[in-house]
């Protein structure tokens, strides 16, 4: 019982040092290792739906190139959805619903033999946006992982957010 005790102690405060917090979604089957000092954007919705969002806040970094300050996001879509095949058939369809609302988009595979991996560029509202994307399907669920910056930011923040990639499990 004290070794139980003590491990669980000492787990707790090694998840409290590392000044990161675990995110676990059962209805679509996924976890992640957030940092605390990110903050919950939006989580929608209800677990009875097909589809849900979850988007996290990155800390607000001055940008040069912008002369202002930027706060990044990130966020995992998931979609259950018989339409969607596999994980090349997601991406298409996230590309066809952003070219609906942007006004300039440009898209490249990036360099990953594992998973499907985009960088995308897109102009929004007159402003100019640089997304790193992961696409998977597993278990007839999508899952779509975002990094979102402006050409100013993405460099400072894509090593943070790769960092949280790796810790992105699903079932």
């Amino acid at each position: 019982m004290k070794k139980t005790l003590l491990l669980l102690t000492l787990l707790v405060f090694l998840s409290t040092t590392n000044g990161q917090e675990q995110y676990l979604n059962k209805d679509f089957g996924f976890e992640a290792v957030i940092p605390k000092e990110w903050s919950v954007y939006k989580e929608t919705p209800a677990p009875t739906s097909n589809y849900m969002i979850i988007a996290w806040g990155m800390p607000k970094l001055y940008s040069e190139m912008e002369k202002e300050e930027i706060e990044n996001s990130v966020s995992i879509t998931c979609i259950k959805s018989p339409n969607i095949k596999d994980a090349e058939d997601l991406a298409e369809k996230d590309y066809k619903r952003v070219s609906g609302f942007a006004q300039k988009i440009h898209r490249q595979k990036a360099d990953s033999s594992e998973i499907l991996a985009y960088y995308t560029s897109s102009i929004i509202k007159m402003k100019s946006y640089v997304t790193k994307q992961y696409f998977i399907h597993r278990n007839g669920i999508g899952y779509i992982i975002n990094f979102t910056a402006t050409p100013g930011t993405f460099t400072t923040n894509q090593p943070k957010f790769e960092e949280f990639f790796k810790t992105v499990k699903i079932e």
